[in-house]
């Protein structure tokens, strides 16, 4: 028996209720068929690629969102920005690619208004009043967004005869290109945040409710139904909210505007520019405006989070950790550590104005990132706690150990770290309790002793304007973090009692007034 071919196999009629005519347009996506005999036109193929296209840029959209994916670092000299090659993702899922990088000059980027209409060139100005609204001072230059756009331009022409034998002109090939803008701001917007895309009211429900009371019955037993079973978490309604309240293809319509060029005419799209950097401008001795050394190239940046980057994001690639602590063999140990040992990790006795003090020897930290100096320097980053047993019914007393302030020049400052910022923090404490310690004016030592060391890293702050994830990990000493910002690292040891009881004539002769 002889098998038509499955693409001459005609499709089995089938019923439908309600209407069958509501695609008529297709504008979720039309695509060819390819059969044997089928005519192939120009139409044909503006189908096939319109498809993909489409489809393309909607999953840009729906799944990468827009901003800049890598590249386009900026840099100024001689009143010129050299913009290196990059990646970008706009608005309306278009990619915005430059290969290689590129010199600008003023004249060749593109003015904006507020409005996002084209100005002409001689239309950039300072502001008439100055900024500070006092006559007299020099007025404050306003500051540019610099944005990259998605453009179009036609390539290699062509000549084509109709059949009247009539020459038309075509253009045989569209280069994907980008431009540049700019439009005046003021200068404070430059490191305005992105406003929160997710939208939604309350959603502290879960997606599935179940009363929490709910039972079933195995056997002749009634359990909680939720036993087992881990909680969905709440926000799951908010983050449905807003998706389901997103439209496919918001704000993605063409909008590609003309702009003359002395190449030819270029299609340029202004409504979706992707931000780069703000840039200043200056006149030159011939009174034309030029760009200024001034350049924030991250401020008004809008980032795409690639997978790896997210991955990094989870991991907490992006923290400053406790890289060392001094007294590391001591953390969490087993054995309690020797007095001797404990006295002279306090270290030496020296004066700091009028008032003694100890600079300790071990009790110091180095952090993997410069930190606000800042904001180590207040004593209350740390805390040093040691707990004495009671003779009698064996209470721990706690005693604090009075912290003078923090010394910040263990470690010197490396090649390229901000001014203000340091890597390290060693402790220094009250003169007057560390001859208590050492020459045992006080008996809280004389038997054993638990010692408690807090570095708080939610008041510590690193060069990128995050807390220290300073976490504990188990019984590791170094790295600290647990992927989140901030937290406290706890450490603690056993120290033992004296070696030998002090005379109790000494000690109330040799103790402070």
């Amino acid at each position: 028996m002889h098998t038509p071919k499955a693409s001459t196999i005609a499709p089995r009629p089938t019923s439908m209720g309600g209407e069958c005519c509501t695609d008529q347009q297709c504008e979720s996506g039309l695509r060819n068929t390819y059969f044997e005999g089928k005519r192939l036109t120009p139409d044909m193929f503006r189908i096939e690629q319109r498809y993909l296209v489409e489809r393309r840029r909607l999953l840009n959209r729906a799944i990468h969102g827009w901003g800049i994916a890598y590249g386009y670092g900026i840099s100024s000299a001689k009143a010129t920005l050299t913009i290196q090659s990059g990646f970008a993702l706009d608005k309306s899922g278009r990619e915005l690619l430059q290969v290689g990088k590129r010199l600008l000059k003023f004249s060749d980027a593109i003015l904006l208004d507020k409005d996002g209409q084209q100005l002409d060139t001689q239309q950039a100005s300072v502001p008439a009043q100055p900024a500070d609204g006092k006559p007299g001072t020099v007025p404050e230059p306003p500051c540019w967004l610099l944005s990259v756009h998605y453009a179009e331009q036609d390539r290699d022409p062509v000549s084509v005869k109709d059949p009247c034998h009539c020459d038309r002109h075509e253009w045989d090939h569209i280069c994907e290109t980008v431009r540049y803008s700019l439009r005046e701001i003021q200068c404070s917007e430059c490191c305005d945040e992105f406003p929160c895309e997710l939208t939604c009211e309350c959603g502290a429900e879960s997606c599935c409710k179940e009363p929490i009371d709910t039972t079933k019955l195995e056997g002749n037993k009634k359990t909680s139904i939720h036993k087992n079973m881990p909680f969905k978490r709440g926000g799951c309604r908010c983050f449905c909210d807003h998706l389901t309240g997103l439209q496919p293809g918001a704000d993605c319509t063409e909008h590609l505007c003309g702009i003359k060029e002395p190449c030819g005419l270029v299609k340029v799209d202004l409504r979706h520019g992707v931000p780069l950097a703000c840039v200043k401008l200056e006149q030159d001795d011939s009174k034309r405006w030029t760009f200024s050394e001034w350049i924030d190239a991250c401020g008004p940046r809008r980032l795409v989070k690639r997978n790896d980057l997210l991955f990094d994001l989870i991991r907490g690639c992006d923290l400053t950790r406790i890289a060392e602590i001094g007294w590391h063999e001591w953390h969490r140990k087993n054995d309690p550590i020797g007095f001797d040992e404990f006295s002279e990790a306090l270290g030496y006795e020296e004066s700091q104005g009028k008032t003694p003090e100890y600079v300790s020897k071990k009790f110091w930290v180095k952090f993997s990132r410069p930190v606000l100096e800042e904001s180590l320097l207040r004593p209350d980053c740390f805390a040093m706690t040691v707990m004495s047993r009671e003779k009698k019914e064996g209470w721990w007393n706690t005693f604090r150990v009075p912290l003078r302030r923090i010394d910040t020049a263990l470690v010197p400052k490396q090649d390229g770290d901000p001014n203000g910022y340091v890597r390290s923090a060693r402790l220094v404490f009250e003169g007057a309790w560390g001859r208590d310690v050492v020459e045992g004016w006080s008996e809280f030592l004389d038997r054993e002793t638990r010692v408690e060391v807090e570095v708080r890293g939610d008041f510590i702050i690193d060069c990128n304007g995050q807390p220290v994830d300073a976490n504990a990990v188990g019984v590791i000493s170094h790295p600290t973090g647990n992927g989140s910002p901030g937290g406290t690292f706890m450490s603690t040891f056993r120290v033992k009692p004296r070696p030998q009881p002090v005379d109790e004539s000494v000690r109330k002769e040799g103790a402070p007034s």
